[in-house]
């Protein structure tokens, strides 16, 4: 007679947890091996161009390998979204540029949108160049301004400034400038233009007249062609007037030194009769010398400083 078989449910449980983890490993494998292929973190290699402007819309190609086509994927420049983002291959992505700081050298990073989410920074970075053109920030003189109080009324000034938003090429700076009569002066210009020169370093320039800007006239100053370290140019140019009131019409002058010091002589006097408190006339020098050679100290070949002149008037003179 058989002995009845004993049911040993250890080694039954045994035996099936044996037979079981293979499979289950198997499966977990499979599933790992699955995922991972369809979403492995991407590959960036190489991006171009490396450079643009701070306002943004550079369209940058960025290549690599495993860029996810069926879900997307995200690229950050220095922290932001880029724009227009898409996926042409597994080896390619386009994407335009967010806006950013002249100046700046941002990191570009790379996300494959499907799970899990694996964000790879590129070994290049992105640099915002300047592409603010820059602004005339201060002129002097201020636009309007009426000079009243001098010393010379033949050389009252040679030079003006403009100031600009940042650093300018100074060699890039034209400054025209126009000359026109005020309405208290009593000739007009010899020249509608007054020529000079610019010079400057850093944000400012300074104009510097070839002739002294004198008394009874406006100026008026038109500034272009600036362009700052980028080669951003000036969009519009700017202009500024000023004026210099004349002096009260004068009937005595004292000589001074400035009218004698360059040469003596008719030279002198022509000097002075072109004074806009004389007769803003140069011409007019043959007057002084007929209302003032009876005068015993009088010589019109070498005047004094301090010396009185007469200035004579009227219609007696042929004066209206």
């Amino acid at each position: 007679m058989k002995k009845p078989r004993i049911f040993n449910s250890k080694f039954w449980l045994a035996s099936v947890a044996k037979k079981a983890v293979p499979v289950v490993l198997a499966i977990v494998c499979a599933w790992i091996a699955g995922c991972a292929g369809c979403n492995p973190e991407p590959i960036p290699s190489g991006m171009s161009p490396t450079e643009g402007p701070e306002t943004g819309g550079t369209t940058v190609q960025i290549t690599g390998e495993k860029f996810d086509m069926k879900n997307g994927v995200t690229v950050t420049f220095g922290g932001k979204n880029a724009q227009s983002v898409t996926v042409p291959s597994e080896m390619q992505i386009t994407a335009v540029t967010p806006g950013g700081m002249a100046g700046e050298s941002v990191s570009i990073v790379v996300t494959n949108k499907g799970k899990p989410e694996v964000p790879v920074t590129l070994s290049q970075r992105f640099t915002y160049t300047d592409a603010t053109p820059p602004t005339v920030t201060m002129n002097e003189p201020v636009d309007g301004t009426v000079i009243s109080e001098y010393e010379n009324s033949l050389n009252v000034m040679d030079s003006l400034s403009v100031s600009f938003s940042e650093p300018i090429d100074s060699n890039s700076v034209v400054v025209d400038v126009t000359v026109t009569k005020t309405e208290d002066s009593m000739s007009e210009p010899m020249n509608a233009t007054l020529s000079g020169t610019v010079t400057g370093s850093g944000d400012s320039v300074t104009f510097t007249s070839d002739m002294p800007m004198r008394a009874g006239r406006m100026y008026t100053a038109t500034v272009s062609g600036a362009t700052d370290m980028a080669g951003n140019a000036l969009e519009s140019s700017h202009s500024f007037s000023f004026s210099i009131t004349s002096p009260e019409v004068l009937d005595r002058y004292r000589v001074k030194e400035e009218d004698i010091q360059e040469e003596n002589g008719e030279a002198a006097l022509k000097r002075i009769a072109s004074r806009p408190e004389i007769f803003d006339d140069a011409e007019m020098w043959k007057r002084l010398v007929a209302a003032n050679q009876d005068d015993y100290i009088f010589d019109r070949r070498k005047l004094s400083v301090g010396q009185l002149l007469l200035i004579p008037r009227g219609r007696a003179w042929g004066d209206k």
